[in-house]
């Protein structure tokens, strides 16, 4: 499909002409995305765009390109506006060229749905009504000034996952046998290659005669086990005794249960007859060419099982992650260890090997000590370079010896951002070096925890090319939440609980990013907006489960 992709900071032409397109087009589809004249209920005169251009004009490329291998169109023009766009001009154009309509329907729609998630383009913020015309378009194309660039690159919340999605991508995938595959994640989506049930069989132990042979005496003339195959066309009064899981011997045949009958010899009386077939017919769970497991899905024991029923033992899965832990901080010590005045023991170690378990990765850990040219030395740096996952604990803020930013700039990471403005977890560092990802998290073990759910995994699941990342969900909170106001996003520590179907949240009590003792009973974290002091009982808000959600509630993975 031809592509055509601008990010202009200039005004969209009213009539963009159409894309030139190297087939018969039969319809060009338009859409227009206006700014409109109020945001959040409340009036505006403007509204102000974000890119990443380079970033975004690459996914833009990548997005067409993979919706135009369900959706078959000719060509595409997407021109998005960024800067200040004046209330009713067009903030984004989408053309679509395609033998038949239809097709340019289906990929505009498929297109804008994942617009907002894929691509790295955000809604700065709105401007008031009072600024209009000239006195809108001579604004600055952001509010904020430049980063000098000794200054650590700070996100929203929504902007640093937007970095990890882009940024993180798939490893290429690899077959395994089913015996090593528990856990990994399918990366093509399996299809039955037969109907399933392949052939009609007996639902129960008992006696195959005709549907249309009323009587109630039969001549056994034949017995059937599982795995025999024995094709016969019955004649009236005729019986064949018949094994659960046994092949009908023929079509227009009802099972009759062996304890609704009396047999003597090869006389079968039958003393109970309903309308019940009890039979198993061929393709009534599955017919051939279906879909079994979808790629993108974790392959469990039930997937696995099913895998095994239709042969397919080597499924496409992406290959088992390798992670290496690092810590720092001359004042941690082993759990074991009784510290002195000053020391800490280590609890983030097990927290992240225990959270990591959840995911198919193989884990090494390293203790490194404060002194960065000394902790250089005494890191394997062969260990570092093959990890495709490297998470260093601690050092992540801009003290004298907090040293996590130089060593992954050493290890030859691009830094994309080093501070998130959520509370807690601030000084979270995000880099990247070809397909490997590496986090610095903040010391403190709640942040590790917030971290963690919030960023770590939603790398990992875009490294292992999983349907689903983790997200923000709606609910309600069990009690009021009051705190400070706070310039920065908050993720409070939560007991998910259900009433119903319908998730309720309870807040935990916590008083630093340091406090652990409300993790025993996390399994949530409520989203505060910036600058909120009180969220009401019975109040609507978003959260981040923490747990896997199975049936209505949330479980730990042991206990699934």
């Amino acid at each position: 499909m031809e592509m055509e992709i601008q990010i202009t900071a200039g005004p969209i032409a009213e009539n963009p002409p159409p894309l030139a397109c190297s087939g018969a087009a039969g319809a060009w589809t338009e859409f227009r995305g206006l700014v409109r004249g109020e945001e959040n209920g409340q009036p505006i005169g403007a509204l102000e765009y974000e890119a990443y251009p380079e970033m975004a004009e690459r996914e833009l490329r990548r997005l067409l390109t993979e919706l135009s291998a369900q959706y078959p169109c000719l060509s595409a023009c997407v021109i998005h506006r960024v800067g200040v766009v004046p209330v009713g001009e067009a903030a984004i154009y989408v053309g679509i060229a395609s033998a038949h309509r239809a097709e340019g329907f289906a990929l505009l729609a498929a297109f804008m749905d994942r617009l907002k998630q894929d691509v790295p383009i955000w809604k700065r913020r709105a401007l008031p009504l009072d600024l209009v015309g000239d006195d809108v378009r001579r604004l600055t194309p952001s509010s904020q000034k430049p980063e000098a660039p000794h200054v650590v690159p700070c996100r929203s919340v929504d902007e640093a996952l937007a970095d990890i999605r882009l940024r993180c991508a798939p490893l290429p995938p690899t077959r395994t046998p089913l015996a090593e595959a528990f856990g990994l994640v399918l990366r093509e989506t399996v299809c039955a290659p037969d109907d399933l049930p392949a052939f009609d069989r007996s639902a129960v132990d008992g006696f195959a005669v005709r549907c249309d042979d009323s009587a109630t005496e039969f001549r056994v003339v034949d017995s059937l086990r599982a795995g025999d195959w024995k094709p016969r066309a019955l004649q009236p009064g005729e019986a064949v005794r018949i094994a659960t899981g046994a092949a009908l011997p023929g079509d227009g045949l009802q099972v009759v249960m062996q304890e609704d009958t009396q047999r003597e010899g090869d006389l079968l009386r039958v003393l109970r007859r309903d309308t019940n077939l009890h039979v198993r017919f061929r393709g009534e769970d599955l017919r051939a060419g279906q879909a079994l497991v979808h790629d993108g899905a974790r392959l469990d024991a039930g997937a696995l099982a099913l895998l095994a029923t239709v042969g397919h033992v080597a499924p496409l899965v992406s290959p088992r992650l390798r992670v290496l832990h690092l810590t720092t901080g001359d004042e941690i010590v082993p759990p074991n260890q009784v510290p002195r005045p000053g020391q800490v023991r280590d609890s983030n170690s097990i927290l992240i090997r225990s959270l990591l378990r959840d995911w198919p990765c193989d884990v090494t850990h390293r203790h490194l000590p404060e002194d960065f040219e000394t902790a250089w030395r005494v890191l394997d740096e062969g260990r570092a370079a093959n990890a495709d996952l490297l998470l260093v604990s601690g050092g992540a803020s801009v003290g004298e010896r907090d040293f996590t930013r130089a060593l992954l700039e050493r290890l030859g990471f691009e830094i994309v951002f080093g501070r998130i403005k959520a509370r807690p977890g601030k000084p979270t560092i995000f880099g990247v070096n070809g397909h490997r990802v590496a986090f610095g998290l903040p010391g403190n073990p709640l942040a590790h925890f917030v971290c963690f759910h919030l960023d770590v995994a939603t790398a990992l699941g875009r490294l292992l090319g999983a349907a689903e990342l983790p997200q923000f969900l709606p609910g309600k909170l069990a009690v009021e939440l009051r705190d400070k106001p706070c310039p920065r996003e908050t993720l409070w520590p939560a007991r998910l609980e259900w009433t119903g179907f319908a998730p309720v949240l309870r807040p935990l009590r916590w008083r630093s990013s340091g406090d652990i003792t409300c993790l025993a009973e996390a399994n949530a974290l409520i989203r505060v907006p910036a600058g909120c002091g009180v969220l009401g009982a019975e109040e609507e808000v978003e959260f981040l489960p923490t747990m896997r959600l199975t049936a209505g509630r949330t479980t730990r993975p042991d206990e699934t």
